[in-house]
């Protein structure tokens, strides 16, 4: 049996994966926001991005005023919906952060399986997906699907195999 090993991409500062650390598994943690990532250890953690391409990209940076809005910083270009463009009065700036594909990332990493991927990059999620080459399918993957088409999410992950389950806010799909 292997370490349970986890990958979380869009971290911010809560409800993070962080816990599973001090029980046995193993973890990386992908942040593009300096003021986030520095709160994370160090030496699990990529400050940076996920996209659909490897380089770099434009986010957009949510003011961080304590909320959970903090967590809304975004790619500039993105499939899903673009929040801090609806609500111009939370953007912070406007960064430029290295990028990687997804399949990158594991080979950088040296990751051969993934027992458990969250994705929360508020609206980038399909953009990511779409652009992963499946060298390994994670045994479970959950998602926040609300800033994206939920109902293609859903079929996109069912077709990879998947059994989908959706909830309000997030998506969870089990292989």
């Amino acid at each position: 049996m292997h370490n349970k090993v986890f990958v979380e991409i869009g971290v911010c500062d809560f409800d993070t994966l962080e816990p599973l650390l001090s029980n046995g598994w193993r973890g990386y943690f992908v942040e593009p926001i300096e003021e986030f990532a520095n709160k994370l250890p160090q030496d699990k953690t990529l400050e940076a991005a996920i996209s659909d391409h490897d380089g770099e990209m434009e986010m957009y940076v949510a003011k961080n005023d304590n909320t959970w809005r903090r967590g809304s910083s975004h790619a500039v270009i993105q499939s899903g919906e673009k929040i801090l463009e609806k609500s111009p009065n939370l953007v912070k700036e406007k960064i430029t952060v290295k990028c990687y594909t997804l399949q990158r990332y594991l080979m950088i990493q040296g990751i051969e399986y993934i027992d458990l991927l969250k994705l929360d990059c508020e609206g980038h999620e399909k953009d990511i997906l779409d652009a992963y080459d499946w060298s390994v399918y994670p045994t479970m993957i959950k998602l926040e699907h609300h800033h994206i088409d939920d109902i293609k999410m859903k079929k996109f992950l069912e077709d990879k195999g998947y059994v989908v389950y959706t909830e309000k806010r997030d998506m969870y799909a089990i292989r």
